[in-house]
């Protein structure tokens, strides 16, 4: 993986951190498996807080952009019930299984929108993904995503 991606990407939101990217996967990075706490604590309430966040930003950042796409795929995970299973995501998969609703149609307008504004303009992490060398790696997990939306 490139030093821009598999380095450190600086982003901000309240205060200046430093996230970790070290796949291409939807929880390959710290920003999206700090939000799976978000989503134990908070349900339902995390997901639509992390897609209108995107939805409201003018520049979405990359920590934003990253916990969107979390999200995003937590309501195509409820929708189809499919989606990636490792060590990384266990947590959604465990708190998915635990609470089976269908998302409203609203909820899965939002998170469609959510993966097109992250993969488009305006968006850091799209930027970022950019100018590394797994750029289509990455759209083909957003691909996969947006396909669980369907």
């Amino acid at each position: 993986m490139p030093e821009s991606i598999l380095g450190f990407l600086v982003c901000s939101t309240k205060r200046r951190f430093k996230v970790g990217a070290w796949g291409t996967g939807v929880y390959d990075n710290d920003a999206a498996a700090d939000w799976t706490a978000d989503l134990a604590l908070d349900g339902l309430s995390a997901v639509r807080a992390a897609l209108v966040g995107v939805a409201e930003a003018g520049y979405i950042e990359a920590p934003e952009g990253a916990a969107a796409v979390a999200a995003a795929d937590v309501v195509a995970r409820l929708r189809s019930g499919g989606g990636e299973r490792s060590a990384y995501c266990a947590d959604v998969v465990s708190w998915v299984d635990q609470n089976p609703s269908k998302p409203s149609v609203e909820l899965v307008a939002a998170a469609r929108a959510a993966i097109g504004s992250v993969r488009g303009d305006g968006s850091e992490l799209a930027e970022l993904w950019a100018e590394s060398d797994e750029f289509e790696a990455w759209h083909t997990t957003l691909d996969e995503v947006q396909g669980r939306l369907s």
